[in-house]
């Protein structure tokens, strides 16, 4: 259940998120199922951006903190380059509970490179997509709590007190039928389009963000980026404005799906082989244009391992093939303004069934 955090003890927590913000001029955004705000908070941060939001147009004067650079951002954005960055740091404290007390913080720095290759070489819709991260700090349930969840969501640093630079998804993108049909091909992390809800990437516990954990812990290769992605192909259909379905395979490398080498780990097959098969469907409740009632979006998804897996009931035998089905929902209860204000409360809930 992605519902509460599994630590027992008191915690003293700072969430602070300083962003500097690289933009662009913004366009109108109201094409044919396009996205709802909701779904796409802001196009200005790429931190765990979802993969239908990526390349959104936003207002760099109100989005970011260094605007447009006397001009230099809306140059960019008629070349077609659309860098974006964002830090975000929490620092944490345990003071009673647990191993030991302390404290520790943990922070990404996190860029991204959109080129509209339709403005490069005329190819409409083409895009390819770049991000990287640097990670720095400690990790708080490692080195003074010892539970299964880490309850900073930002400390993503394979290694624990060193500064890592990881390479992220590197993929190109192409957009049909008035930008409804989204596919994509390239390093890929299967967090950033599937059993993901907007609200939970705004929660600091590891065990309600960004999925439900064990989906991951299960399957290493259901992997969120940073740390580690996958090579794999994956399309996003929004068929109208209520329903959406997305599907895609990927790669099973289980040190690609950790971030080993930097993410530059870009082997098929190390230690073990197979694909990993996804799909989901989902209904949006009050997003689309007009629609005054308060939002939600409703999923259901199923996922399919072909690999070997070790037995949980007798660790000396193996399995072949594991899945997963899982449900979630984001619903709005009050809203604090009008229709379109996104203030307000949020209901979330899900559950995964792994076999």
């Amino acid at each position: 259940m992605n519902v509460a955090s599994p630590s027992c003890c008191r915690m003293l927590v700072i969430f602070v998120v300083p962003s500097l913000l690289f933009g662009f001029s913004e366009t109108a955004f109201g094409q044919k199922n396009q996205p709802s705000s909701v779904r796409c908070g802001s196009g200005a941060n790429p931190y765990r951006l979802p993969h239908e939001c990526t390349g959104r147009a936003f207002d760099f004067d109100e989005e970011t903190l260094t605007r447009d650079w006397v001009g230099l951002r809306t140059y960019l954005d008629e070349l077609g380059l659309k860098p974006t960055a964002s830090y975000t740091t929490q620092p944490m404290g345990n003071p009673t509970g647990g191993r030991s007390q302390g404290f520790t913080y943990a922070a990404t720095l996190q860029g991204s490179l959109v080129v509209d290759l339709s403005k490069l070489i005329g190819v409409p819709g083409l895009s390819s997509h770049a991000l990287a991260a640097w990670s720095s700090g400690r990790n708080l349930s490692a080195d003074f709590i010892g539970n299964v969840f880490t309850v900073q969501s930002t400390y993503s640093s394979p290694n624990n007190g060193a500064s890592n630079l990881t390479i992220g998804e590197l993929y190109l993108q192409q957009k049909l039928s008035d930008d409804s049909i989204i596919l994509a091909a390239g390093r890929l992390a299967p967090q950033s389009t599937f059993a993901t809800m907007p609200v939970l990437n705004q929660y600091v516990n590891g065990a309600i963000n960004p999925i439900p954990g064990h989906l991951a812990i299960n399957d290493f290769s259901f992997t969120g980026y940073p740390p580690g992605t996958e090579w794999g192909a994956q399309g996003i259909d929004n068929i109208n404005p209520r329903f959406q379905i997305a599907a895609g395979v990927f790669n099973t490398n289980p040190n690609s799906a950790g971030g080993g080498k930097g993410g530059a780990d870009f082997a098929l097959q190390q230690g073990n082989r197979g694909a990993l098969s996804v799909a989901q469907m989902n209904y949006f409740f009050n997003h689309a244009s007009g629609d005054t009632g308060l939002s939600g979006q409703y999923a259901v998804g199923v996922f399919y391992d072909n690999n070997t897996f070790t037995s949980l009931s007798n660790v000396r035998t193996h399995k072949k093939g594991t899945y997963s089905i899982y449900g979630q929902f984001q619903q709005m209860v009050h809203r604090d303004g009008d229709a379109d204000s996104h203030k307000g409360h949020d209901g979330v809930g899900g559950d995964g069934d792994i076999a």
